[in-house]
């Protein structure tokens, strides 16, 4: 591929406005002489987000440190895959003609061929679309789509087609207009067979998917027939045709995503078309019941949360949790769509009365985490063995994951499984333990009891895990604790526990014994520095929360802004990167 020349790379950069770039996914406003709008890097509700005078030419925010300019932002926001497709999306969007040092005829070569075979499909995109509307033989296709509930309109925004059953139709075409056979299988349009080209896609409809500038790399094709044994073929992998890479209307999708703050993702071309017809028009679709690590990066380009919208059955609910992991080191929250059990978004949308379910489902998403420890305790029979069963898997489930609001979700949601305190406690500190903690068993065997009192809040089971390690430790735990202020701890008898613990005492108040003979039981297991530290940033973690949660209400935004580096600091140390 040539190279773009210095000189054009300068004039883009000039000419390229990074106000009017962020516009299109954060709200600005002027403020002291700078444009601030909510960072589109992390979450948060008071701005600290801003475009650096006097040129406006670069970005940075204070809040989580993303930096950058407008080859930056077409990178992380707007889908360009390499610097130089930020260089040519510029340079097209501004109005500045691109110059290129000489290239090896060989290079030039295989830029014309590119070139060639990009224009191919995207004449086999708009052939397809002609035979839908014109041919006699498309007439089910289009009662089927129609019937369906989509309108015209919907159906010619996405592109949506008819390849013909002759075998031949699209080949015999191409090659009029001037196209070489080579160039139809290279397309992944043909097959050659003993010197002739025939069709890859026949008697199906079809649905033309684009990358993130709209440039068709492939198809998705539905047979009419149902005695077709594949329902759905796609196109055949290839340079430049990677499913698990692409995603079904990123290209349609992604403005509408930005501005939300959220995707929504489904399984199939169909369920994008519905969510668009519900008004959610930052809807893709990961072909498949599974996303992957590149689909899931592309999306983070995007927006800073993605919204699974799955049939509502075990697959789908598989299909989440798979995502989990493949969503691991990628800044993006998780959240999931509820659909009435046995539907799916394109289904759904055809129904009496379906889009508006499908437009309220996505507003009220859950996260992700959450939802999972939900649906697992809805399905644990009522007895103390499956309990504990279950707590085991949730455990797997939440070990090792980074510290967030979504998996402090979780860990309350746990509590509704009714175990006992004992058993609750040794299961939050096995998930919140350094490094994922181990890999036994979340209690012993019998640990249940159907007459144990409610467990204890999250915060409160965190609380006495510190002052119990502040005990089994205490050459380190009373000086540590000497600088806690007794507010950051919510139980009253906690902090009372506090002070007895940094004064030395040795007798306890009458009242407080019972507490301090379950702090000792539990001290007596044993504790680590390591182990105690992680209690106390975890604590004074929550207590900065709860200050920065006051410091928003009150628009006190100097405070809100140091509190929140201050929590920053605090999870850099308990990932054990400080």
């Amino acid at each position: 591929m040539p190279r773009i020349h210095d000189a054009s790379i300068d004039e883009v950069r000039h000419s390229a406005d990074l106000v009017e770039l962020v516009r299109g996914q954060v709200q600005l406003a002027r403020r002291g002489g700078r444009w601030w709008g909510r960072c589109p890097f992390h979450d948060e509700r008071t701005p600290s987000f801003c475009l650096i005078p006097p040129e406006n030419r670069t970005y940075y925010c204070y809040g989580c440190g993303a930096t950058g300019d407008s080859f930056d932002w077409m990178q992380q926001r707007e889908g360009a895959g390499s610097f130089m497709e930020a260089v040519e999306q510029l340079a097209d969007r501004f109005g500045v003609e691109l110059k290129y040092d000489q290239a090896s005829p060989e290079e030039e070569a295989r830029r014309r061929e590119s070139e060639r075979v990009r224009e191919l499909l995207d004449r086999a995109c708009s052939f397809y679309e002609a035979m839908l509307w014109k041919s006699p033989e498309a007439e089910p296709a289009r009662e089927y789509l129609l019937g369906r509930g989509f309108p015209e309109e919907m159906i010619r925004r996405f592109r949506v087609g008819w390849a013909p059953s002759s075998g031949t139709a699209l080949a015999g075409r191409a090659i009029q207009e001037g196209f070489s056979r080579q160039q139809l299988e290279a397309a992944g349009l043909a097959r050659l067979r003993g010197g002739t080209a025939a069709d890859f896609f026949t008697g199906r409809i079809t649905f033309p998917i684009c990358d993130a500038r709209g440039r068709v790399q492939g198809f998705g094709a539905r047979t009419m027939d149902p005695n077709e044994r594949a329902k759905y073929v796609n196109s055949a992998e290839r340079d430049g045709f990677h499913k698990r890479e692409l995603l079904f209307g990123l290209d349609l999708a992604r403005q509408s995503a930005a501005k939300a703050g959220f995707a929504v993702v489904s399984e199939g071309y169909t369920d994008v078309m519905g969510l668009h017809m519900a008004g959610i028009e930052g809807a893709v679709a990961c072909m498949g019941t599974a996303l992957t690590a590149a689909q899931l990066r592309l999306l983070a380009r995007v927006a800073s949360e993605v919204r699974l919208c799955f049939d509502a059955d075990q697959a789908g609910e598989q299909a989440a949790r798979r995502t989990i992991e493949a969503a691991k080191g990628i800044p993006l929250r998780l959240g999931v769509v509820a659909l009435p059990p046995g539907s799916d978004p394109g289904e759904l949308a055809g129904t009496p009365g379906g889009l508006g379910v499908l437009a309220t489902a996505v507003a009220d998403a859950d996260p992700l985490i959450p939802w999972l420890v939900d649906r697992r305790i809805a399905r644990t029979p009522d007895n103390p063995a499956d309990r504990e069963r279950t707590l085991g898997e949730l455990g797997a489930l939440l070990e090792g994951m980074p510290e967030s609001p979504d998996k402090d979700e979780a860990l309350r949601r746990v509590t509704a499984l009714g175990v006992s305190p004992a058993l609750l406690d040794r299961f939050v500190r096995r998930v919140q333990a350094p490094g994922g903690g181990s890999k036994r068993s979340a209690a012993p065997p019998n640990a249940l009891h159907p007459d144990a009192p409610p467990a204890p809040s999250l915060d409160e089971a965190r609380e006495r895990s510190l002052l119990a390690l502040a005990l089994a430790v205490p050459e380190v735990g009373r000086p540590l604790l000497t600088g806690m202020q007794a507010d950051h701890l919510g139980s009253p008898a906690h902090r009372d526990a506090l002070r007895l613990i940094v004064d030395g005492a040795t007798e306890w108040p009458e009242v407080l014994r019972p507490l301090e003979a379950a702090l000792r039981a539990e001290a007596a297991d044993g504790g680590t520095e390591a182990r105690l530290r992680d209690a106390y940033y975890r604590v004074e973690k929550r207590a900065l929360e709860d200050a920065m949660g006051a410091a928003r209400t009150a628009g006190d935004d100097v405070e809100y802004l140091r509190l929140q580096s201050m929590i920053k600091r605090l999870e850099v140390v308990l990932r054990g990167e400080g």
